[in-house]
């Protein structure tokens, strides 16, 4: 039997690689939020915040899920076990006493969850009608790595499939693929930091040390009013 390319073998492993980097990832914006509830005095604010921190926890306990499944679709895999059955007297498949596992349907289901995954965290951010601008990261370097992750993830878990004769997979969770980039440049998108500028105690000294400061800077307010 012809042994399949290196690579082959190994997009599971890397693709758990990924799912762990989400995993970790998840943990500083789950705790920034949750931080936010606490500090939060306005209910509907508040119950909103806490919508975003649930999303973020459910995404994780999935992902603690789909990365035991690969790791059994992985074993099986390398193990040579797919849907096994057991013989009866003449050498023939016996299939009351059930089969071994079958790694093609596990990848299935992980392929499923990992989309889920995808659609749990575009629903924790999505924008609220009366409070839009708190569908953002608290931590965007952190969930941006996150979401790069996992779409990577979701990407080697196609290609798995697509190698198991099953090519349209990859045109399946397309869409899931081009929601996650999207969400990453929606939710972290970082404002650029402004000039501190001078502080009031700087220009109060300098209205006491030049006082036609002060007048400039009336008479240009009164230009532009």
């Amino acid at each position: 039997m012809t042994e399949p390319p290196a690579v082959d073998r190994d997009r599971l492993p890397h693709a758990v690689t990924h799912l762990v980097t989400v995993f970790e990832q998840l943990g500083a914006e789950h705790k920034a939020l949750v931080a936010e509830v606490e500090k939060t005095t306005a209910k509907e604010r508040r119950g909103t915040v806490n919508r975003m921190a649930e999303g973020v926890a459910q995404a994780s306990y999935t992902l603690s899920h789909i990365v035991n499944m690969l790791a059994t679709v992985h074993g099986l895999k390398v193990l040579g076990i797919d849907r096994q059955f057991s013989k009866d007297e003449d050498g023939r498949d016996y299939s009351p006493l059930d089969s071994l596992g079958r790694p093609s349907e596990t990848l299935y289901e992980a392929a499923s969850c990992l989309q889920a995954v995808a659609h749990t965290l575009g629903k924790a951010y999505a924008p609220t009608r009366k409070h839009p601008a708190l569908a953002r990261a608290r931590c965007p370097q952190q969930l941006g790595t996150a979401l790069i992750s996992l779409r990577a993830a979701l990407e080697l878990v196609c290609a798995d499939l697509a190698a198991d004769q099953d090519v349209e997979a990859v045109t399946e969770y397309t869409p899931t693929l081009t929601f996650l980039s999207e969400l990453e440049e929606r939710a972290c998108r970082t404002v650029p930091a402004q000039g501190a500028g001078p502080t009031a105690d700087e220009v109060a000294a300098a209205i006491r040390t030049n006082p036609d400061i002060a007048r400039a800077a009336a008479a240009a307010l009164a230009t532009t009013a």
